[in-house]
């Protein structure tokens, strides 16, 4: 797992629970398994990538279609299951830790978004929709991860 892992091995946060429900080539329970948020494109989709390649299972969320990054990391014969959730509200949160059922060796909590205009011309449901989602479930999500990966 050479050099690429050791950069991983910054974000990492041991272990936390997850399930596979698309399954790659080879067995799950043998590859570690790093769950990656906002893993629909970007940013997100190359750590995803990036982990594939360096032999991770993959549990990929974001709030928006994930088929296209299923698709192109799930040649690289690892396991991936794809998580539709919105993570700036509890239940986005909840559903997102619900699907875990093994342990992780990785959390890149990548998830975020921008509105791309200036601050008053946004309405404040929008502004408090990317504060929740970059960094209050964010955080909720790392807690929670944590914490379970503590009692488990």
């Amino acid at each position: 797992m050479g050099k690429s892992r050791s950069w991983l091995a910054r974000f990492v946060l041991h272990p936390s629970p997850c399930t596979n429900t698309w399954r790659g080539l080879i067995n799950a329970s043998t590859r570690p398994l790093a769950v990656v948020t906002g893993a629909s494109s970007g940013i997100g989709l190359e750590l995803a990538r990036e982990c594939a390649q360096n032999g991770f299972d993959l549990v990929v969320a974001a709030d928006r279609d994930l088929s296209d990054a299923v698709e192109e990391v799930s040649g690289l014969s690892i396991s991936i299951e794809a998580v539709r959730v919105d993570l700036a509200t509890p239940e986005g949160i909840r559903q997102a830790v619900q699907e875990l059922g093994r342990p992780a060796d990785a959390l890149l909590a990548n998830a975020g978004h921008g509105l791309g205009k200036g601050f008053l011309d946004q309405s404040f449901d929008e502004v408090i929709h990317v504060i929740d989602a970059n960094t209050t479930g964010t955080l909720a999500l790392i807690h929670k991860v944590g914490n379970d990966t503590q009692q488990g």
